[in-house]
This record gives C-alpha cells, sequence and structure tokens, in this order.
C-alpha cells in the first residue's frame, strides 16, 4: 500500500479521497495550505502572494522530507508547493483554476508551468478537458466523488410540487440572472428557496428577497436531509455540465432542472430537466407540478446514475490506475 499526501481541499473532495483511499488501504496525510488574501480580489489579491508562498514552505520542506509515493495537490495554483518539493506529483483541476486563470497573464503562466511539470492532471467536469488543450495526454476525468447511501440513505420521491429550491452559489459564472427572474415567477405559485451564499448574495437577497426565502449554507454532513426538504432543485445554467452541488441534489433524489449540455455526457446522459432560459425554467416546474410518474423516474434513474458516474469504488478506480498504472 502506498503512502499519499493530499495537499489543499476544494468543496470537501479530498476529504472524501481521504476516506476512500483509506478504506483501500493506502496511508494518507491530508495537509492544508494558508489561504491568506484567497477570497481577495486583484489588484489587492497580488499583494497577499508573496506571504502566502512564504507560508507554503512548511509544506514544501515536508514533502521533500517525506516519504511519499503519491504527492496529489488540489486547485492548480498550489501546484507550486510539486515544484518545490522536486518530487513528482498530480494536480487537481476544479474550475475557476482553469477559466478564470487563464485569462489572467501571470496566472496563465504559472497554471501552464504546473500542468507541464505535474504527472497527471485532473478534472472534475467534462467542459474542463477544453482549457487543458496541449496536455490531453496527461489529463483524466476524475468526476466528484459521492456516496448516494451517505448523502441520503433513504429516498421517497415527491409526488407533486410544492417546494422549489435554487440550489446554486449565486455567481454570474452559474447562470443566477437567468434562473432568479425565474424564481420571482414561480414564487407566485411554490415556496422558493435560495442559498444566500455567492459574491452577489447581497445584490440578490435585496432583489429577490420578497419573493424568495434565502437561507445560509447548511454543513456537509446535513446536505441530504436539506435537499430533501424540497421537491424540485434548480442548479445552476450557464456552464453545460453538474457540478458537486447538482450531483448531490440528484444523489438525494431530488428531481433536477439545470442547464445541461447533452453532448459532454454522450456515454450516459444524465436523467434531469434541460432548461437554459427563465421561461423553460418555469415550464420545466409546472410540466413536473403534477407528474408524480415523471418525477419518480427521475428521482430513482438519478440515484442510479450517480452511483454509476461519482460512486466511490468508480472514484478510486480512477485514482489508483493513474497514481500506479
Amino acid at each position: 500500500m502506498a503512502r499519499i499526501a493530499l495537499i489543499h481541499d476544494i468543496a470537501g473532495v479530498a476529504q472524501i479521497q481521504a476516506k476512500i483511499l483509506r478504506s483501500a488501504g493506502h496511508e494518507v496525510d491530508q495537509i492544508s495550505l494558508s489561504q491568506i488574501g484567497a477570497t481577495w480580489e486583484y489588484p489587492a489579491k497580488a499583494v497577499t502572494i508573496p506571504l502566502r508562498l512564504l507560508a507554503y514552505l512548511p509544506t514544501i520542506w515536508r514533502l521533500r522530507r517525506g516519504p511519499y509515493d503519491v504527492i496529489h495537490i488540489h486547485w492548480l495554483t498550489p501546484g507550486i508547493v510539486g515544484l518545490g518539493a522536486g518530487k513528482p506529483f498530480f494536480v487537481q483541476a476544479h474550475g475557476s483554476d482553469l477559466h478564470l486563470n487563464l485569462r489572467n497573464g501571470v496566472l496563465r503562466w504559472l497554471t501552464r508551468w504546473i500542468l507541464n511539470q505535474a504527472k497527471v492532471a485532473f478534472y472534475v467536469t467534462p467542459n474542463l478537458l477544453s482549457y487543458l488543450a496541449g496536455f490531453e495526454k496527461k489529463s483524466r476525468y476524475l468526476p466528484n466523488p459521492v456516496d448516494v447511501s451517505e448523502m441520503a440513505p433513504k429516498s421517497t420521491p415527491p409526488t407533486a410540487v410544492s417546494r422549489v429550491l435554487v440550489f446554486t452559489r449565486i455567481d454570474p459564472v452559474k447562470g443566477v440572472d437567468v434562473i432568479f427572474p425565474a424564481a420571482a415567477t414561480l414564487s407566485r405559485a411554490f415556496e422558493v428557496t435560495a442559498l444566500d451564499w455567492g459574491p452577489l448574495a447581497r445584490e440578490y437577497v435585496r432583489l429577490y428577497g420578497s419573493s424568495v426565502k434565502f437561507v445560509p449554507r447548511v454543513p456537509h454532513d446535513v446536505i441530504g436531509s436539506f435537499l430533501q426538504q424540497f421537491d424540485v432543485v434548480i442548479g445552476q445554467m450557464r456552464q453545460g455540465i453538474l457540478s458537486l452541488m447538482e450531483i448531490e441534489a440528484m444523489a438525494a433524489g431530488r428531481p433536477l432542472i439545470t442547464g445541461i449540455d447533452a453532448g459532454l455526457y454522450p456515454d450516459d446522459p444524465p436523467p434531469v430537466v434541460a432548461a437554459h432560459d427563465s421561461d423553460a425554467i418555469v415550464a420545466a416546474v409546472e410540466k413536473l407540478r403534477n407528474d408524480s410518474a415523471e418525477m419518480a423516474r427521475l428521482s430513482n434513474e438519478g440515484r442510479q446514475w450517480v452511483c454509476r458516474n461519482h460512486g466511490y469504488a468508480h472514484h478510486l478506480e480512477i485514482l489508483e490506475k493513474a497514481y500506479f498504472g
């Protein structure tokens, strides 16, 4: 069995990976990295970069001295600790570390340098492969791991729609300019809830607080029970993929309406309701309103799809093949 260092964490994925790898007999160390200024905007964020690099030095030293068989780093720019370690390393891209960072001259240079040096570059959603041009041979699709039995051990499909959840970060990249006009319309007939979370949260609470109920994010260990309070979930509308939040909604057995690009899932299309504008979102909810058979189908097939594509056994198989294959 191998000794593995998992560096940094995004959305709890590294924590789940540690659990999966330990269950297979591997020894895993989870190592956190400094986040000084990580949520700031440029140019203020640039001031913190030297401080963050200094804070990385103990981790680099630990990796250089430690007898690790695998060094696996989440998010691309922290891959600089892999460069400093002087050992083969794996990186995992999660989204913005590609499609946003590649727009910035310095970050683009650093990202491509890290990708050049990495042994394998994992990416978590199929759309990210288009940002890895030139690195296709070392790129591996690694869908985010979700355990259906943990997310919702028992799931009863909803039979009608009365409560609707907007389950996404309030961020332009998620298509919230499309989602919330639909949410306001739906609020005339349904109870609509959204998360008070994201860079546009304050603005959207001001604009839609009279029609949409905004609630805080919930801890990860109660997401399943939280989701099951609702009959239908509305996910992101702009990226064409299922992010971790959409996958969690399916795992909890909730019918999902989202802006899916079926062409990104040619081998096993996810059982979701596709919508790409406000009118389509409203029409999709209205169509499901009393269609208990369709809601049951989406609920049951969604959970099965998550098991096939995001289950722990599938995730472990991809990791071990990349690490040791």
